[in-house]
């Protein structure tokens, strides 16, 4: 089998010494074109890729911060709220973040390009009377606080989803 290619081999060999031997800038074309295509464009597409998908998720990050904060806005570090009071901040929440990221009735949002609904997993809201707690993340919340895990699924540049699970905990001093 060696033998049926060597001679294409010996042929290949032959042009490749003949192109980078030559001085009319063939072997810097065919140098410039092997990096770009094997590392420049990768990398670059790879980067592109990243910073899309991580904007997404600073956007639902950011959305939730400013919806948390909203719904706590009149909470301080001494109110207890009872089961009323703690549904009203977490409809609150609820609102405002759909509102923030222009989410419709069916879960999609549309200033983001998700594959799959923007669902609220956890929603938990602590009062001066629950704190200290731990969330079910395993954080320690030491003020009034809403703790919230929302998932949802991007596609990236390929075409291949990817899961998204952000976890919260926003307590009245915005930490």
């Amino acid at each position: 089998m060696c033998k049926l290619l060597q001679p294409e081999l010996d042929r290949i060999t032959r042009c490749l010494k003949r192109t980078l031997g030559n001085k009319n800038g063939d072997s810097a074309l065919i140098l410039v074109s092997v990096l770009l295509f094997t590392i420049i464009i990768p990398i670059s597409t790879y980067a592109m890729n990243s910073t899309i998908l991580l904007t997404q998720y600073d956007k639902i990050k950011q959305a939730i911060k400013v919806s948390a904060m909203g719904a706590l806005y009149n909470v301080s570090q001494d109110t207890i709220l009872y089961d009323t009071g703690k549904q009203t901040v977490a409809d609150a929440f609820t609102t405002l973040f759909k509102k923030n990221l222009q989410i419709d009735d069916s879960g999609y949002s549309k200033i983001l390009t998700t594959t799959q609904p923007i669902t609220i997993q956890e929603l938990v809201v602590y009062d001066a009377g629950d704190v200290p707690a731990t969330c079910p993340q395993g954080t320690v919340i030491s003020f009034p606080a809403i703790h919230v895990v929302v998932s949802t699924q991007f596609k990236d540049c390929f075409g291949k989803p990817r899961d998204v699970l952000i976890h919260s905990d926003i307590d009245i001093f915005e930490r």
